[in-house]
């Protein structure tokens, strides 16, 4: 009897210690498991942004190429004071580049230096040889074509352009004979409707106050043309 109480106890004993060896070989692999799930970066979220797309109405020219139009600005007559000038215009677009224009202008001009100094006593032109007027045909070239931009939703076609030519000018009795360079800048605003600004030199020569000299008469001008 007491031989299988000790066979009792001793085999609990054994099974009691397998359990602890069991229990001690298994905690490291728990162990291991938790800090390789501690030590895993966590997943990495993409943000895909709502792009979407903005749609913009350009103002393109009237494929009837013909443009006519006024204008009105300041000229400086050499030898005279800047006075207001105003005239008419007309262009045919030949291709995207390049393109030909025919201008009118009208003028006054005012009284010299010499005739400011010297009173109501000195005239040197009449008030009808005081008038000026021209006529020019240029040849333009759009050198920088491009866009202009008022907000996020409204955009022009815009392009800045080089203009030059011959003409005739009719001033203090003479007419002369015109050489004309200039630039000049565009906005459509409509298929049918663009703004103007424009400069322009107006160079011919003239004895009209001393002995023949080559004159530069400076033109600020803008104006408004349609397309038919």
């Amino acid at each position: 009897m007491e031989n299988w109480t000790e066979h009792l106890l001793l085999s609990q004993t054994r099974c009691a210690a397998l359990a602890v060896t069991l229990a001690c070989t298994s905690l490291p692999g728990v162990a291991l498991g938790q800090d390789e799930s501690q030590d895993k970066p966590a997943p990495i979220q993409v943000i895909a942004p709502e792009v979407q797309p903005r749609s913009i109405k350009e103002s393109d020219i009237d494929s009837e190429f013909f443009e006519v139009g006024a204008f009105a600005g300041i000229l400086s007559i050499d030898n005279f004071s800047a006075e207001p000038v105003y005239g008419i215009s007309a262009a045919f677009h030949a291709t995207e580049d390049f393109f030909l224009q025919f201008n009118y202008g009208m003028s006054e001009a005012g009284l010299t230096s010499f005739e400011e100094l010297s009173g109501n006593n000195v005239r040197l032109l009449t008030d009808s040889d005081r008038e000026y007027s021209y006529y020019d045909f240029l040849v333009g070239y759009n050198i920088f074509p491009g866009e202009v931009f008022f907000s996020d939703m409204l955009t022009f076609n815009s392009a800045f352009y080089l203009v030059a030519g011959v003409g005739n000018t009719d001033f203090g009795g003479e007419s002369n004979f015109t050489t004309v360079l200039g630039t000049g800048y565009r906005i459509v605003l409509l298929d049918w409707l663009t703004v103007h600004a424009d400069f322009r030199d107006h160079m011919f020569n003239s004895d009209l106050i001393r002995e023949s000299q080559l004159t530069h008469n400076i033109e600020l001008s803008a104006g408004i043309t349609l397309f038919f």
